[in-house]
């Protein structure tokens, strides 16, 4: 059922006084003769890159004998970044429909606001308008296309282009009839739009990371340093190097491609034996993947602050994980020996050898 509305306006046009009739307003011929009239309030769709309006309509045109050709329109519009746009589209006719104007008519915006959103003031009284959006490019059909417009009369109109860009002078054509009322169920749409998109996102990166995490959970640091078997002296660093994961994707990437390594830390757990042959903790740690991935390794541990950070004579192991921003599990255990320093006695040369 269409829906039209009755404004009582006055808009000057070049050579043509544009009387109060109705729906869309201006520009209309008389109050029996409107040329096109809005079948109901824009729908709208929207996301957080944009939002997106529907309508649709008719309008009526006279052949040469005075008998009207009625024909539909759709309209399209889109807000996004500042920048509002709308499209209305009349299908050419078929070859059994007697000819009508067609094509299509874009006009694109710059609005600080959403003109379909924000309140403004009475429809087409443009010098009350509070929103008022420059046009910034404009296209339509061929002349052929939009062809001439005529009354019942047989008198020339100005043609559906010509009122379209009447119409859509300040601001979309479809966003200047909208009462409050229309416009707060906009919004509301709106409002109900975007909290069901923050849902979806939430639970899909929700299941993306309940899928990576048994993945990710699966790997474990490559201890490059120290190797197994390797030997150090009592109080000497002990640089410990390490890698990612094989097989392990990075997530995070700097602006030229790079790893972003900035923020992945390590936790790194140290052990020793005992007199009685038992594996002791000694000291976790925490790397930073800078120090850690870097060619010398982290060097902050056998000769660092007593007592968690200095060896002690006997055997030692590691292990790593990384643990944030993803935790993995642990490395296996990688076993070195710290050597008792070497004391004077150890020095000296046999006595079959003194002179």
């Amino acid at each position: 059922m269409n829906r039209h509305r009755t404004l009582a306006l006055r808009i000057f046009v070049p050579a043509l006084l544009i009387m109060p009739i109705d729906t869309m307003g201006a520009g209309f011929d008389g109050p029996s003769t409107a040329p096109c009239s809005q079948w109901s309030s824009p729908q709208g769709q929207f996301s957080m890159a944009a939002a997106r309006y529907t309508a649709g309509g008719q309008c009526t045109t006279y052949g040469s004998l005075g008998a009207p050709r009625t024909f539909p329109y759709t309209v399209n519009g889109k807000y996004s970044g500042s920048i509002a746009e709308e499209t209305i589209e009349i299908a050419p006719p078929s070859t059994s429909e007697p000819s009508h104007p067609y094509g299509k008519w874009t006009t694109r915006y710059s609005c600080a606001s959403d003109p379909w959103l924000t309140p403004d003031g009475p429809p087409y009284e443009a010098s009350l308008l509070r929103v008022k959006c420059p046009v910034v490019s404009r296209t339509g059909p061929t002349p052929a296309q939009e062809g001439p417009r005529k009354g019942p009369d047989g008198k020339s109109l100005p043609t559906i282009g010509q009122l379209f860009a009447l119409w859509s002078s300040a601001k979309p054509m479809t966003a200047w009839t909208l009462s409050i009322a229309e416009r707060q169920a906009l919004a509301a749409k709106r409002d109900a739009d975007l909290r069901e998109e923050k849902r979806r996102t939430d639970k899909r990166l929700k299941g993306g990371i309940q899928q990576e995490t048994p993945f990710r959970t699966s790997l474990s640091p490559v201890v490059l340093a120290p190797t197994a078997g390797q030997r150090f002296l009592n109080q000497s660093p002990v640089p410990i190097k390490l890698m990612t994961p094989k097989g392990w994707i990075e997530t995070q990437v700097n602006l030229d491609g790079t790893p972003m390594i900035a923020g992945r830390i390590y936790m790194v757990r140290l052990e020793r034996k005992d007199p009685a042959g038992n594996w002791i903790s000694h000291t976790t740690i925490p790397v930073g993947a800078v120090q850690a991935e870097s060619p010398a390794g982290y060097s902050g541990f056998g000769a660092g602050v007593p007592p968690s950070g200095i060896t002690t004579p006997g055997a030692w192991r590691l292990s790593a994980q990384i643990s944030s921003p993803t935790e993995t599990g642990w490395s296996d255990w990688v076993e070195f020996v710290v050597l008792a320093p070497v004391t004077n006695n150890a020095l000296q040369a046999p006595k079959g050898f003194s002179k």
